[in-house]
């Protein structure tokens, strides 16, 4: 039992840990999400308000636990101790879960082996919370140009811009760690925020490179368990490519010396809209659609009033198909108002639009 009185003496300390939106309840769950979230973060904080002698955190990420043996005798250290809390970090199912009070499993994909088991998913920092972590106060529209450049990992939130690319890439060394994954991201970060089919993927990257159909696709199943990688279906056609989005956006845009700032900003919007809206669509024009609300949304950085009606008036069409009541604009920094027939339309810079939304 000598790893887990190791554990049981010395819990790690959440040193810094500045709070994030969801909190962890008291009873047994599944705390998931993507590689490098804040995931062992926010579990240990939420140990530090648990006595010590009535917790335990096991990391089996940890190079010196021995799998095989702590499975025998994790039950028994448990019911010796009389510990109520049990965290397993970096859990991989394989042992059987143990029984205590509360139980805590920390994944990136989410566990199924227990249907009954509540569910509790910690995505990577959005701009709200980014704000809260940037170390560098400031105004949010220069707040938003550093968050285009960092990304929402929470390892990143301090890092000095002249080493940002180089900590990027550890990051995808880290959580990519073969050649085949590490392959298959720069061609996803290519397509980021476009509509792709996973086959036009493994077209892309097998002119190139060898590569089986049968491991992409198995990999990119992989990725979005993992919540690495998800996508944006098409309204009212389910069969077409569906819009490639990744987890984090500054990774992606570290992969190639040119930027793809559509491709950040739109897989910024499309987190913060699936957040509430699971509906949300795009159509051949518009970049975001709510069936819900009849409203669209339209990314276009540098608009003005004159480009902005002129860019609308070449939808409206699609517009009165739709039955659109309202459109809303994001920019960099501009800001206006105005109405084209009696729609409304609004332009509004996306730092303002997120901590609005």
């Amino acid at each position: 039992m000598q790893q887990l009185e190791a554990f049981y003496e010395s819990t790690p300390k959440a040193v810094g840990f500045i709070e994030r939106k969801i909190t962890i309840p008291s009873h047994t769950l599944n705390l998931y999400g993507p590689p490098r979230s804040g995931k062992s973060w926010a579990v240990l904080d939420y140990l530090a308000t648990i006595p010590k002698r009535k917790q335990i955190y096991i990391d089996l990420a940890d190079l010196r636990v021995e799998k095989s043996s702590l499975a025998k005798e994790v039950q028994g250290f448990i019911d010796m101790h009389g510990i109520e809390t049990v965290v397993i970090d970096h859990y991989d199912g394989s042992f059987p879960m143990p029984r205590s009070r509360q139980t805590i499993l920390v994944t990136q994909a989410p566990y199924t082996e227990n249907p009954m088991m509540p569910l509790l998913e910690l995505p990577p920092l959005d701009f709200e919370e980014y704000l809260a972590f940037e170390k560098r106060p400031t105004h949010p529209e220069h707040s938003f140009s550093l968050y285009l450049r960092t990304g929402s990992l929470p390892a990143m939130a301090a890092v000095h811009e002249s080493i940002l690319t180089l900590r990027l890439h550890d990051h995808i060394r880290a959580i990519f760690p073969t050649d085949g994954e590490r392959t298959l991201f720069r061609y996803a970060s290519r397509f980021l925020g476009k509509p792709v089919t996973p086959n036009q993927l493994y077209t892309a990257m097998k002119r190139e490179h060898r590569v089986s159909k049968d491991w992409l696709y198995k990999t990119i199943k992989s990725w979005e368990e993992r919540r690495i990688l998800r996508w944006l279906g098409k309204y009212g056609q389910p069969k077409a490519a569906r819009r490639l989005l990744l987890y984090d956006f500054a990774m992606p845009a570290s992969m190639y010396f040119e930027k793809s700032l559509m491709g950040q900003l739109y897989t910024i919007a499309a987190r913060r809209l699936l957040r509430d809206r699971p509906d949300i669509a795009y159509t051949d024009l518009l970049d975001f659609y709510d069936p819900a609300t009849k409203s669209a949304i339209l990314l276009s950085p540098f608009a003005n009033p004159q480009s902005a009606a002129a860019k609308v008036g070449g939808m409206i069409a699609e517009i009165d198909r739709l039955g659109v009541a309202s459109v809303t604009i994001l920019t960099i920094s501009n800001s206006f108002a105005f109405h084209f027939d009696t729609m409304e339309v609004t332009a509004k810079p996306f730092f303002m639009w997120i901590l609005e939304e």
